[in-house]
This record gives C-alpha cells, sequence and structure tokens, in this order.
C-alpha cells in the first residue's frame, strides 16, 4: 500500500519503543489495511517548520445530521478552517477530515492549512447509521501512523482529534472496548488530546452525551445544540483550541 509512510514494520517497532502498546499498535495497523486512500499526509519535504499540531476532524453524517448540514458545512469552513488560516500559526498545523455514516471515509489526509478542502454538498450528504466506532478507531490509525512517521524523522508533534456527533454507534464492525482501550494508551502520552464534541438532538441530553464520550475514552467534552448559532459556537471554540496546541 503506498500510504507515504514508509517501512510500516520500522514505524509499529519505533511506536511500541516509545510506548504504544501491542493492542493499541494492533488497531493501527488494522485501520491503515482499511483505508483507501493513498497518503495519510504530506511528506516532509512540504512541511513548513519542524513542529506541527495534527488536527483531526471526524464528523458524523448519519441521516439525523441532514437538517443541518448546511450550517454544519458553513461553521466548518467558516469558523475552523477559514479561523485558523488567519493565524500566525497557519504553517504550524495540518488538518485531516473523516466523515462517517455507516460507512467511513476520509475525505483528505493531513494536508497543509490553506490546502484543506472545505465541506461541499458533494463531500458532506448525511444519510444513513452511525458507525461511531469504527470511524474513531479510523481516525486514530492515520493520526497514530502519521504523527509516528514525523516524530522519526525528527519534527516536533501535538496532536489533537475531535469527534463531532450526535448519537450512539449502531452499525460499528469495531468494537468499543478496543477503541476505549487505545484511546487510554494515547492519553499516557502528552502530544495527545481527545475532545468528543456532543450534538444535543433527538432526545440526547448531555449526561446521555457525556456517557457517550466516556464509552470511547474521550475525557474532554463539549456539548452544544445543532442551529446556526451553536454550531459557529463549537468550531470557532476547536479552532481556538487547535491554536493553543
Amino acid at each position: 500500500m503506498n500510504n507515504g509512510l514508509g517501512n510500516l514494520d520500522d514505524l509499529f517497532a519505533g511506536a511500541q519503543a516509545d510506548g504504544l502498546t501491542a493492542d493499541t499498535i494492533g488497531l493501527v495497523a488494522n485501520g491503515l489495511n482499511s483505508m483507501a486512500i493513498g497518503n495519510v499526509g504530506v511528506p516532509l519535504h512540504k512541511l513548513a517548520c519542524n513542529e506541527v499540531t495534527l488536527a483531526m476532524n471526524i464528523i458524523d453524517a448519519s441521516g439525523s445530521m441532514a437538517p443541518y448540514a448546511a450550517d454544519l458545512m458553513r461553521a466548518y469552513n467558516e469558523d475552523y478552517l477559514g479561523a485558523m488560516a488567519g493565524s500566525t500559526a497557519v504553517d504550524e498545523i495540518l488538518v485531516s477530515s473523516i466523515i462517517f455514516n455507516d460507512q467511513v471515509e476520509m475525505l483528505h489526509g493531513y494536508v497543509n492549512l490553506p490546502d484543506a478542502p472545505l465541506l461541499s454538498q458533494s463531500s458532506y450528504q448525511p444519510g444513513g447509521s452511525t458507525a461511531l466506532y469504527d470511524a474513531v478507531a479510523q481516525g486514530i490509525s492515520a493520526m497514530v501512523a502519521y504523527a509516528q512517521h514525523l516524530r522519526q524523522r525528527g519534527v516536533l508533534v501535538r496532536c489533537l482529534l475531535i469527534v463531532y456527533s450526535d448519537g450512539d454507534d449502531n452499525v460499528s464492525k469495531q468494537k468499543v472496548t478496543a477503541v476505549r482501550q487505545a484511546a487510554q494508551d494515547l492519553l499516557q502520552h502528552e502530544i495527545y488530546t481527545l475532545a468528543y464534541v456532543g450534538f444535543q438532538s433527538g432526545g440526547m441530553d448531555e449526561p446521555r452525551l457525556r456517557s457517550l464520550a466516556n464509552k470511547i475514552g474521550f475525557p474532554d467534552i463539549i456539548v452544544g445544540g445543532l442551529n446556526h448559532r451553536e454550531l459557529r459556537r463549537i468550531f470557532r471554540l476547536m479552532s481556538s483550541s487547535t491554536l493553543r496546541a
């Protein structure tokens, strides 16, 4: 597989030497095998500096998100990507995005912020069920693999993985226990931050959303509504969090 990561055996050996457990490395390996992408991230020579923040966005596109698609796309494009593009840290941020319903699709690997594609009606079309665990597993896989690839080449890396969802998993093949174990493993390393944005809709109140975040091992939880104002607030908050990282 041409994933731009070089020798995967060397990468996994380095990850284990850095303290990641065999279970997490196994999840990463399985995730990379299932990704229908050419490259996890931009090659080293295209980085503008040797200290970067990797920002992974995992965005729910199940059927319940359909009424809010236009507002979400606008908030992501303007209040997340647009807000960071105007910052002094623009060269230090690499962005990747995953869209999921009953299928998981990596829209793009880690790219320089000016090259990050906007969400559009062709790329974000909500419908279907919720494969949350599969999506988080793939997000962790891409993030860990690319971060390890950069670190082994002398790049200082911080990682922020953000999940945006309004419901519980109902179709994943991946076991939630494996996702939770991987999340807990990553949180032992200070370079990783895992955040869960829970959207209140369809009876999903704050205690239920916090329970869902805890189920996948995500300690940082943001709860918000699904309307234009709330979506803009949330994506502004996520852009600020990425810049602080």
